[in-house]
């Protein structure tokens, strides 16, 4: 259990870390658009790229640490547990 903690946090601290990334390289090329979309020219990196995956990991991983946060109820099962089945005879 503690690693999985270990796991989201640090896919957390990697989508802030591309968002500010991608939102910091593209002040310095001054928002500019022009090879967001590379139409007739060859691919190339532009900062926007950076934003979108950065903000595209965050809300699932403040997801997962919440449903490891706060288990199921005693009638629900948890996530990633495997259901359990009583083999027992209670005639």
């Amino acid at each position: 259990m503690y690693w999985r903690f270990i796991i989201r946090f640090l896919l957390l601290t990697v989508g802030f870390a591309l968002t500010t990334l991608g939102l910091l390289s593209w002040q310095l090329s001054h928002f500019d658009l022009v090879t967001m979309w590379p139409i007739s020219d060859r691919f190339q990196w532009h900062p926007v790229y950076a934003m979108v995956v950065g903000l595209a990991l965050i809300p699932p991983t403040l997801w997962e640490i919440f449903v490891l946060e706060h288990p199921a109820g005693p009638n629900q099962q948890s996530v990633g547990e495997q259901p359990t089945t009583d083999t027992t005879n209670h005639a």
